[in-house]
């Protein structure tokens, strides 16, 4: 039997070596997968994030009496591969999650996303902010936003988050608080999510400068037949093609580009001809990452593990195209403490100054302004709790790699399926990529 990797450094220091009880069957954790390549089995944790290599697959139960007079089988049970028949590990899960968190937890605020203004100028089909009022945000509520960053953000470089509507349509707003932060002394870094149409050589410029942005996701939903079928501009004018500039203006600067395909069955045909344009526009393609990502109304449908499979199968062509892929199947060793920026505790300031736990902004999110402060500290705690659990995710092997609260909006209808094939996708890519796993311990699979 083969350790090929280790527990994360900060789980090593909460997670204690599990102790045998001598009156105890022992049987396989809920968190641990099984893989056979070829003739080899191989044995990974999604919570601990250790892989072995086995020399036979385990039974189901194994008597603490075998587990003593056996090495390889004492140590699979001290590293929580096997644990005590009907140990409650999602419970285990929680506590080890809120600990972790405590470990980790900074006095203040370190990541802000700020909504400059709820207007867009494109109006794409599948916008959940369909219907919300188009406000913009005053040059008073702007510099009341800078005040309530100085009250409440931690020591030391802080993350904005830039996002809309489509945010450069707040371009003043951007450059006021930016200006304002840095005549403040504070030090900090940006990203945004943008549609990309109205990012000019000027505007670049800013972004590389004051406005300190190192990454911008862009969206692009296919190539240009399905673009501007779905993006519905109010005004077209070969935005296109202008987009693909934009982003060649990015990586000019030497800020990354995401990519963001948002898919259903209709425009997937169309994402290799997509590449090819990025490929023609992109001279430093290794600044670029691209993505397919199935829309939120798509991974709630009965047909969503067909559009997961087939955004997997995408990865390769990014690849071979000269892209970056960011994989749907895994890569990296740490055991992710915070999902999102609901639970990370970073703050959402709409156009208003209202405060939120999460981008999309849902009423039942909002826990108070920048006024005042936070008014309803048990919403802002409800989307950071580790102890709500849904019912039908307590038994679930990918608990660790998924949101470990019931208040996220988004779910996968068949989500433990498309985890597990994420999973068998990553694992043999590995493997097929090399003869020694164990030289391959940055790429393992976070499942």
């Amino acid at each position: 039997m083969k350790e090929l990797s280790k527990p994360d450094q900060v789980l090593r220091k909460i997670l204690p070596v599990q102790k045998l009880r001598e009156e105890a069957n022992y049987v396989l954790s809920q968190f641990a997968l099984s893989y056979v390549y070829g003739d080899r089995h191989f044995l990974y944790h999604t919570m601990t994030r250790q892989l072995w290599e086995l020399e036979h697959p385990l039974e189901q139960a194994i008597a603490a009496v075998e587990i003593a007079g056996s090495p390889d089988l004492t140590a699979l049970m001290e590293g929580y591969f096997l644990v005590p028949e009907g140990k409650d590990e999602c419970a285990f899960y929680e506590g080890t999650s809120r600990m972790l968190r405590i470990f980790h937890k900074a006095k203040g605020i370190q990541g802000y996303t700020i909504l400059p203004t709820f207007a867009c100028n494109a109006r794409c089909v599948y916008c959940y902010e369909e219907g919300m009022k188009q406000v913009t945000m005053t040059p008073e509520i702007a510099e009341q936003t800078v005040q309530y960053i100085l009250q409440t953000k931690a020591e030391g470089r802080i993350e904005i988050g830039w996002f809309g509507g489509e945010p450069l349509m707040g371009e003043s707003i951007i450059d006021r608080i930016c200006e304002r932060l840095q005549a403040e002394g504070v030090e900090y870094v940006s990203s945004m999510i943008t549609n990309a149409s109205l990012l000019t050589d000027a505007v670049a410029d800013k972004m590389a400068g004051p406005w300190k942005i190192r990454n911008v996701q862009v969206s692009m939903d296919g190539a240009e037949k399905d673009y501007i079928a779905r993006k519905q501009y109010l005004r077209y004018h070969d935005t296109y093609q202008e987009v693909l500039d934009a982003i060649g203006r990015l990586t000019a600067r030497n800020i990354s580009v995401s990519v963001r395909c948002n898919a259903d069955e209709e425009n997937l045909a169309g994402i290799p001809e997509l590449l090819s344009d990025l490929s023609q526009n992109i001279a430093d393609k290794q600044k670029v990452h691209v993505y397919v990502a199935p829309l939120n109304a798509v991974r709630m449908g009965e047909n969503d593990l067909f559009l997961w499979e087939k955004a997997m199968e995408l990865e390769d062509r990014i690849r071979e195209a000269g892209f970056r892929a960011i994989s749907y199947s895994g890569g990296g060793l740490k055991l992710r403490i915070h999902h999102c920026m609901a639970d990370k505790g970073s703050v959402v300031i709409a156009p208003d100054g209202s405060l939120y736990s999460c981008e999309h902004c849902p009423k039942e999110a909002l826990f108070g302004d920048i006024f005042h402060g936070v008014t309803d500290e048990e919403t802002k705690e409800s989307f950071c709790r580790t102890d709500k659990t849904r019912e039908k995710c307590r038994k679930c092997p990918f608990l660790p790699d998924c949101t470990s609260f019931a208040a996220c909006p988004v779910y996968d209808t068949h989500c433990r399926e498309k985890r597990q094939m994420q999973f068998e996708k990553n694992m043999e890519r590995i493997l097929r990529a090399t003869k020694d796993v164990a030289s391959t311990e940055d790429q393992l699979p976070v499942c």
